[in-house]
């Protein structure tokens, strides 16, 4: 009975190692609400300068509301909605823009860069819709949105080898894959084991 149980535990830790073989040891996953949560908590972003079109002068306002980020399989949208005072008339306009996300390897983060965000700046006169200029809100974002990754994520822990022994493993992130699908940021992760405690570096390699 004993030999059986242990061919039977041999074949399923076979049927594991091969599995994990073919896949990721861990995912490290970010969604897109706690991307947008951050956006919430910047508030309203808005800009203003003087402009003169036709000989006629005059001052513009615009307010970013409700920024968004929506991560999909091959792209992530970057949307919003800019509200505009310019010479006496004030309207809404919906944002489409562009956001590259991306996985650095030695500072170990999770960068997400807005690239493009147009919209229109323009006003009236004598009812004739005048051109002042473009906005892009790739501009006004400089800086990318930063996210620690999993290359620290290392672990360790102590188990008994017989009634008097006792060994310590360490567990951590060796090689990484960055991917997007619908609504998340996944890091897929292999993992190496040790009976020594690593030096403390950053995975192997990053693939895009």
């Amino acid at each position: 009975m004993t030999i059986r149980l242990l061919s039977i535990i041999c074949g399923i830790l076979l049927y594991r190692m091969v599995s994990l073989a073919q896949t990721n040891d861990f995912k490290f996953i970010l969604h897109e609400e706690t991307i947008n949560k951050v956006f919430t908590a910047l508030g309203p972003i808005s800009g203003k300068s003087d402009y003169e079109v036709l000989l006629i002068k005059g001052h513009y306002v615009w307010t970013v509301k409700n920024p968004k980020i929506h991560v999909y399989k091959d792209s992530s949208i970057f949307v919003c909605d800019a509200n505009v005072k310019a010479g006496g008339i004030d309207y809404n306009t919906p944002v489409f823009g562009y956001a590259k996300i991306n996985y650095e390897q030695i500072s170990n983060k999770i960068s997400i860069q807005i690239t493009k965000a147009n919209f229109e700046l323009y006003t009236k006169i004598f009812g004739k819709k005048i051109h002042i200029k473009n906005i892009d809100l790739a501009k006004y974002f400089k800086d990318p949105f930063l996210f620690d990754g999993p290359a620290n994520m290392t672990t360790d822990f102590e188990f008994s080898v017989t009634d008097s022994t006792k060994k310590r493993i360490y567990i951590r992130p060796t090689t990484c894959e960055l991917v997007t699908r619908k609504g998340e940021i996944i890091t897929n992760c292999e993992i190496e084991a040790s009976e020594k405690p690593f030096v403390k570096q950053v995975p192997t390699e990053v693939k895009k």
